[in-house]
């Protein structure tokens, strides 16, 4: 049976912030993987929409500039969509690119904290599909 300290050590479970051009706001959690690389989970309404991942990102790399970081994120459910769980992935110009995962799959990866520590208005959780 797998225990709760084989799966990564959550680091940083932010308050939901908003900040100007973030529409709705937005929720960051970070755990240590291993020795140089990090999961980040970023969720909210705002998180991709008015650039949510893109502050995300520059913060991550400022704070945490000798390791690599996997960047998530969760969109709750809410009126006007589904939830769903994607993985963020930066190209060089900036440009970012979102791979829609089960939310199970990436739980499996990070442990219960993932599900432990959305949002208490998230109605969403431990939501699998794709």
């Amino acid at each position: 049976m797998t225990g709760e300290d084989s799966f990564p050590k959550l680091i940083r479970d932010e308050d939901p912030w908003q900040s100007l051009g973030v529409l709705g706001r937005v929720h960051l959690r970070v755990w240590r993987c291993e020795s140089c690389r990090l999961a980040a989970v970023i969720s909210g309404p705002g998180a991709w929409t008015g650039g949510g991942h893109q502050e995300a990102f520059a913060q991550l790399r400022t704070e945490y500039p000798h390791d690599t970081v996997d960047l998530f994120h969760h969109h709750p459910g809410d009126w006007i969509g589904l939830p769903f769980y994607a993985s963020l992935t930066e190209a060089g110009d900036g440009s970012v690119t979102q791979t829609h995962i089960p939310g199970d799959t990436l739980a499996q990866r990070l442990g219960p904290s993932l599900y432990a520590t959305e949002d208490p208005e998230d109605e969403s959780v431990g939501w699998g599909g794709p």
